[in-house]
């Protein structure tokens, strides 16, 4: 069995306490409507885990519930869309859910508690998503051929960015192995893994000059077993690394996180404290507090 995770939504991307999707208790089944929008490889999944608001009246963070919805459940409907790097990549999907009957007994989790589930879920996504940056990281070193000064120093900046996401990433899988939850640390570790490689990647795009804009084209040599992306043109290659910046947590949430949870800095403003709240609260129930 596959799975899916289905949490942003056209009006509630890195804001998951934004979501509408809604479900309404009908005697033994939930009742579903609502759109989910970048939920990878649902229309391949056999199950969407669906987070989703079943009690309007609460806090924003408060009154979602997790659901395990079957994709060939009637009233499901996947879309999946091309990449902007590559029109033929259909990984990315939309989901519609109308008037889709679910078992109450798919709740993931207590009702009205997929807050936690979610926070869950993004922790443990964020602490293996360092690996995925690495690789890239490393290959690039690998295919970035500096000429110059400069482009030197970039490629020294490119190796040592790698070396530190390694050690970082591997202390918190060690953490993670023992048991223990560092949500805020992992938070820097996103950060810094993603934005290292869409660094990298426009250094060496910046460095191919008008060669680099070239596409289709190849900057490494065909690799059978690894992803047609690694060998993609310059450009393509640094274009999809915004993805890395935007899933699991926009790089601004992230700041805000690492500012809030880490650093002890204050919030700004009234709105802005109400997400700090939300923040604190999902991290408090993410570490089992």
């Amino acid at each position: 069995m596959t799975a899916s995770l289905g949490m942003s939504e056209p009006g509630a991307g890195s804001d998951l306490a934004g979501l509408t999707t809604r479900a309404v208790l009908d005697n033994e089944h939930f009742v579903v409507d609502g759109q989910k929008v970048w939920t990878s490889g649902a229309h391949d999944a056999d199950v969407v885990l669906t987070f989703v608001r079943t009690d309007p009246d609460a806090p924003r963070h408060k009154g979602i519930s997790a659901l395990l919805i079957r994709t060939d459940t009637p009233g499901v409907v996947c879309r999946p869309f091309a990449s902007v790097h590559d029109r033929h990549s259909l990984d990315f999907n939309e989901v519609f859910f109308t008037d889709v009957r679910v078992p109450a007994e798919n709740l993931g989790g207590p009702l009205h508690e997929g807050w936690r589930v979610a926070n869950g879920s993004l922790g443990h996504e964020r602490t293996m998503m360092w690996m995925a940056f690495a690789n890239r990281l490393e290959q690039l070193l690998e295919d970035f051929r500096p000429v110059g000064v400069v482009n030197r120093d970039r490629y020294a900046t490119i190796a040592m960015d790698y070396q530190a996401l390694r050690l970082l990433g591997s202390a918190a899988l060690g953490q993670a192995a023992r048991g223990e939850r560092d949500v805020s640390g992992v938070s820097v570790l996103k950060v810094l893994g993603s934005e290292a490689e869409q660094n990298a990647a426009r250094h060496a795009l910046e460095a191919a000059g008008a060669d680099g804009l070239r596409n289709p084209a190849l900057t490494a040599p065909y690799n059978p077993y690894g992803p047609d992306l690694f060998t993609a043109s310059w450009f393509s290659r640094y274009i999809s690394t915004y993805a890395g910046t935007i899933a699991g947590g926009t790089s601004q949430i992230q700041r805000n996180i690492i500012a809030q949870r880490v650093l002890g800095r204050p919030s700004g403003s009234t709105s802005n404290k109400q997400t700090s709240t939300e923040e604190q609260t999902a991290h408090q129930s993410a570490n089992g507090s």
